[in-house]
């Protein structure tokens, strides 16, 4: 049997998570997490922030398309009219401060016109765009591409060399460079191939899923707090927990920077493999920078291992390796955003 709860629509599973309302819903009151023989609570408030948040997402969110795109739900919008630095970005030409700088440098024209203000707005499938003289063509802007990759250890979460050497030489967008080669060969009209980025980050050290787009507005739904996604991560420890680290893992920790208390929405064992006896699973939904290793540290204990195995309603495959990724299809775009798929573990 299904047992939910009314605020943040969290619900158990057959693996063995539960959220039980306990009562009815007064000043004070909570909820019980129950896993397997290990019980705690979580405050009421932040789990109603979290559910609040998904309600929040559903009436302001956006909508994705079939056909991959992603588009305002306001009447009248057209994904292809955009600011040109957006556009310049799309193609792969640079980062959107990048073509800046080349439209400052006189070095883009619109339908045969230099431009120099950054602000020009451009309809990508009328317009004609050109690079110093070179017309840049519209594949690689009005075609997105979605995939879920399984990050490897050592790798980092951004589109440019730190120039350091060591794991900053290693890009987790490197890690598509044979499927870009064959983009290539199959669009050989095209001046570039899509400019891709990642979706949120992990920490060099960690692992897991990660979305990796040319599509910014998709992008941004995902990572903006009013999707009210949450994010969930398989954690091992230097140790098995007891019940005392379990409730203090659940306490969270506090942001001294911010000055605000950060609880997690879950906290449980992962009895999945028993030869794995140290392993927890651990539900956030604000992605504040090294939110679950701050969570553990706090309760005393060490991460050994993390990793993320589901963002929103996706989950990653299992038979997913490390370095692999695939390609998303347009239900699995959709489903990134669906809130309420997100509901149980």
């Amino acid at each position: 049997m299904m047992i939910g709860c009314k605020s943040c629509s969290l619900t158990n599973s057959s693996r063995g998570l539960a959220c039980r309302t306990l009562g009815p819903r007064v000043a004070g009151r909570g909820h019980s997490f129950h896993h397997a023989r290990e019980t705690f609570r979580v405050d009421r408030s932040v789990v109603c922030e979290a559910g609040q948040a998904r309600r929040r997402g559903q009436q302001h969110g956006r909508k994705v398309r079939h056909s991959g795109q992603t588009q305002r739900t306001e009447q009248g919008s057209d994904p292809n009219v955009m600011r040109l630095n957006k556009a310049l970005a799309s193609m792969g030409l640079a980062s959107r401060r990048g073509a800046d700088v080349l439209i400052e440098q006189g070095k883009i024209a619109i339908n045969g016109k230099i431009v120099s203000e950054p602000g020009v707005t451009v309809n990508v499938l009328k317009d004609e765009i050109r690079y110093d003289g070179k017309i840049m063509t519209k594949t690689a802007v009005t075609n997105k591409y979605y995939f879920a990759m399984n990050k490897p250890k050592g790798y980092i979460c951004t589109n440019a060399k730190d120039g350091q050497g060591g794991s900053g030489d290693r890009l987790v967008v490197d890690l598509l460079d044979g499927w870009v080669a064959e983009w290539k060969r199959k669009h050989s009209n095209s001046s570039l191939a899509p400019r891709f980025f990642t979706v949120g980050r992990l920490d060099v050290q960690s692992v897991g899923l990660i979305f990796v787009t040319n599509d910014g507005d998709w992008a941004h739904a995902v990572q903006h707090p009013s999707s009210g996604l949450t994010k969930e991560y398989s954690v091992t420890l230097n140790r098995r927990p007891g019940k005392l680290d379990l409730e203090r893992m659940s306490k969270g920790y506090m942001d001294k920077e911010n000055g605000v208390q950060v609880v997690p929405i879950a906290v449980a064992l992962d009895d999945s493999d028993l030869s794995k006896r140290n392993r927890i699973r651990i539900i956030v939904s604000e992605g504040r920078n090294r939110e679950v290793r701050n969570i553990v540290e706090a309760a005393g204990m060490e991460v050994k291992v993390l990793r993320r195995i589901r963002v929103g309603g996706y989950r990653i495959p299992r038979d997913l390796g490390f370095g692999k990724f695939v390609e998303l299809k347009p239900h699995e775009v959709r489903r990134v955003l669906n809130v309420g798929a997100d509901r149980s573990i």
